[in-house]
């Protein structure tokens, strides 16, 4: 690079003098600076120059105000031997180095990168590109007044998105279809009507294997291309399209790695799924619905959804674990699990990248060929999963926004999505459908039980084992808890264990701690529900805790707090969403009596009993209503 006065336009025009900016002047200097750099080693007369700034709307004085920035720009250039202004034929003539102005430093590189991909070295011509796209620092002469900076905006702005497209093309030439595609996709958002980028874009996804993807963007930029313009798409673009139709679309191999082969470092078959359970009661019915759906995905060659959700402790993961281990032989290609961590004790979930990683390597992605961003590695994932049937097991999600990038693309591939939250924008726009899981019933936590700890046990025992249920809430995290403390205590009768739980001055959820594994504690997974409540539906959990009983009506709300109802509703849906209190009908709701107790910790009401909190005459039950 020249050591003396250096020039920029691709971006404001700027002057440096030894890597130091120097004022280029206010922006009818830089106009008179811009003409004179773009035409340098050629004389430009004062009225060219007049009119490259003011065009037809000249003032008197605009001979003498050129006068004057040309004698500014002298002064700023000072002493420079290779940078002068000289007066020629009543007209200037500027010299510079040519290596001072970035705009030929630019066409330098591109020219370089040119020879370079007609050699066969496309790695080098991307890298030279891409070296000459970060020579520019936004709008090319930006801020510049004048016609003739309009008109060379745009002449420079069509070099640096041909350079752009050239460096794309590489990329695909190289056959790095997903992190092209990525690139691709955003360029064609910028410039929607270009023929060439559109064109690239679909061959990348086809090289990505998405040629679904690939058709449906040639219709989009079809149909702008007559609706805007009124022409076809060209000859060019048609035969990309037809091709992709055909499937005889010919991809150039990578010239140092490919997705199929070099990537894919031992591509074996994925088989993530935790440990299954013994025994899983109580479910049948929705086991039976997932199992539905994926048949249905299968004939329709469409992509299942499955949204599991209910209260925290109702046994979403072991559904699912379950329910994915049934399904398996139905995804040849694999079975992939990850915990999300949506709320999980440091209350930060998982990245969607950091997954995506996870998942890449495991389909045989080596380390340091997974891209750099986010959306790159979306793109791979469902590249790699486009003509695979897997199934996807996304435990403990936060939000849809979470496991947009995580959900497969292949026909005939499901996922199976547990969350305390509702994910209406899941079900609302991937037709995700929502399955919820509710406590048990009685005879259901009674066969939980006796699978657990014993049928012999629990026959002997029939009223204590009622009373246990009653005062677990019918939770199969609490009934678990149960369980594992009576099946190391043989020897004790199970209605000495129910006294113990139902203790006077105790909470019923000290019954069911965990100093062992904060996993196993309802209180704490109750607690993690809590956090994700904004301040007002957390209040409004609080105040619920005076109810005497396990229904309650809005109307009794609204008396209660003296909240308007618009508010209690908002709040009321909420709780709904975090499966905290569940809509028994129009404007009746009801929750575990677990929940209760919670909110009565919460308020500062520890109850007395150990079953219930003390009763608050404010708010009437559905009962007594």
């Amino acid at each position: 690079m020249h050591a003396g006065v250096q020039f920029s336009v691709l971006g404001p025009v700027r002057l440096h003098r030894a890597g130091v900016q120097a004022g280029a002047g206010q922006p009818r200097q830089c106009a008179v600076l811009a003409s004179l750099l773009l035409r340098a080693g050629n004389p430009v007369g004062i009225g060219t120059l007049v009119e490259d700034v003011w065009g037809d709307e000249a003032p008197p004085s605009a001979v003498g105000s050129v006068r004057t920035y040309v004698y500014r720009l002298r002064q700023a250039l000072g002493q420079d031997q290779d940078s002068s202004v000289r007066l020629v034929d009543g007209g200037y003539l500027l010299h510079i180095v040519p290596d001072a102005l970035d705009l030929n430093r630019f066409k330098h590189t591109a020219a370089m990168a040119r020879s370079a991909r007609d050699g066969g070295d496309l790695e080098s011509a991307a890298s030279l590109l891409s070296e000459g796209l970060e020579m520019w620092n936004g709008v090319p002469l930006a801020g510049v007044p004048g016609p003739f900076a309009d008109m060379q905006r745009r002449v420079l702005g069509e070099l640096r998105i041909t350079c752009a497209e050239e460096q794309l093309a590489c990329q695909v030439d190289r056959g790095h279809y997903a992190e092209a595609a990525a690139e691709l996709s955003a360029l064609l958002v910028e410039y929607p009507l270009r023929e060439r980028v559109c064109g690239l874009l679909m061959t990348a996804l086809y090289g990505a294997g998405r040629q679904s993807e690939a058709l449906t963007i040639y219709h989009t930029t079809s149909h702008l291309l007559r609706q805007r313009l009124g022409v076809s798409p060209s000859p060019e673009l048609q035969q990309i399209h037809e091709r992709i139709l055909s499937g005889r679309l010919q991809l150039r191999r990578a010239a140092d790695r490919s997705i199929r082969a070099q990537q894919l470092s031992s591509p074996g078959t994925p088989a993530q799924l935790p440990a299954a359970l013994p025994d899983l009661v109580g479910r049948d019915r929705e086991l039976k619905q997932v199992e539905r759906l994926a048949e249905a995905a299968q004939r329709s060659s469409s992509v299942a959804i499955c949204v599991i959700g209910g209260l925290a402790g109702v046994g979403k993961t072991a559904f699912a674990t379950t329910a994915a281990h049934q399904l398996a032989n139905r995804f040849p290609d694999g079975q992939l699990f990850a915990d999300l961590g949506g709320t999980g004790p440091d209350d930060r979930p998982r990245g969607t990248g950091e997954v995506l990683t996870d998942f890449l390597q495991s389909l045989g992605v080596r380390g340091d060929a997974v891209p750099e961003s986010s959306q790159a590695r979306g793109l791979l994932f469902r590249a790699l999963l486009a003509n695979r049937r897997v199934l996807v097991v996304l435990d403990n999600a936060r939000s849809t926004e979470q496991v947009r990038e995580l959900l497969p693309g292949g026909p005939g591939s499901m996922a199976l999505v547990t969350s305390r939250m509702q994910l209406h924008t899941l079900v609302a726009a991937y037709q995700a459908v929502p399955l919820t899981l509710l406590p048990l019933s009685q005879s259901e936590a009674r066969s939980f039980l006796a699978r657990r700890i014993g049928e012999t046990r629990t026959a002997a025992e029939p009223e204590a084992v009622d009373r246990i249920i009653q005062l677990a809430g019918q939770l199969p995290l609490a009934l678990a808890n149960v369980a594992a403390r009576a099946a190391y205590r043989p020897q004790l009768r199970l209605v000495s264990l129910a006294d113990e739980y139902a203790t006077p001055g105790q909470s019923s959820l000290d019954a069911f701690a965990s100093e062992e594994d904060p996993v196993l504690d309802v209180r704490t997974s109750i607690s993690r529900s809590y956090r994700l409540l904004d301040k007002e539906t957390a209040s409004l959990l609080r105040d619920l805790s005076t109810c005497e009983g396990p229904l309650f009506a809005t109307a009794e709300v609204v008396r209660l707090t003296g909240r308007n109802e618009p508010q209690i509703r908002h709040a009321l849906s909420g709780l709904i969403r975090s499966h905290l209190i569940s809509e028994v009908g129009p404007g009746r709701y009801s929750w575990n009596r677990l929940v209760a107790a919670f909110a009565a910790e919460q308020a500062g009401q520890r109850p007395t009993d150990g079953t219930r909190a003390p009763r608050m005459p404010a708010l009437r039950t559905l009962h007594s209503s």
